[in-house]
């Protein structure tokens, strides 16, 4: 279970793909769709490693942030329950010693929607709160960069 790593099984895929079966097609479609999934698959590799921690990190910061331009301006909120909802939730699951995946995906997809909502009325308004906002955007796409898994 240990050995290999999902990261070490994923290279092996890769290389394998590259040296037995990109090595029999021809020129065409099929190698290239070939070739676009070894990279994937290379892409990968490097970055399920890091994945969980990186997720982590994402929720965390977008949690406390979303919570300090909240408090800061009170009109960026809309329906404050799903707002205290996603925030509590976000709670929970950076409360568990080792969270899941899955269960990280969701919370920064909920609180990805709190910020896009929140993000709209500072703008809308022109809060304070702009720049703050802007900086989380910021550290989001760097998170997303060291990751490596962006199509962008």
């Amino acid at each position: 279970m240990l050995k290999p790593s999902p990261a070490e099984l994923l290279a092996d895929v890769a290389q394998a793909l590259d040296e037995t079966v990109l090595t029999t097609l021809a020129r065409g479609p099929a190698r290239n769709q070939v070739q676009a999934a070894i990279g994937i698959v290379r892409r990968c590799a490097e970055a399920v490693d890091a994945f969980g921690p990186v997720l982590h990190a994402e929720c965390a910061d977008l949690a406390a942030s979303l919570r300090s331009i909240a408090a800061a301006d009170l009109d960026l909120v809309p329906d404050r329950s799903a707002f205290d909802g996603a925030a509590d939730a976000a709670d929970v699951v950076l409360a568990s010693s080792y969270p899941s995946v899955p269960d990280l995906i969701e919370t920064a997809l909920s609180l990805r929607h709190q910020l896009a909502e929140l993000a709209v009325l500072a703008e809308q308004r022109r809060s304070e709160q702009l720049p703050a906002i802007r900086e989380l955007f910021e550290r989001m796409l760097d998170r997303e960069d060291r990751l490596g898994l962006s199509p962008w």
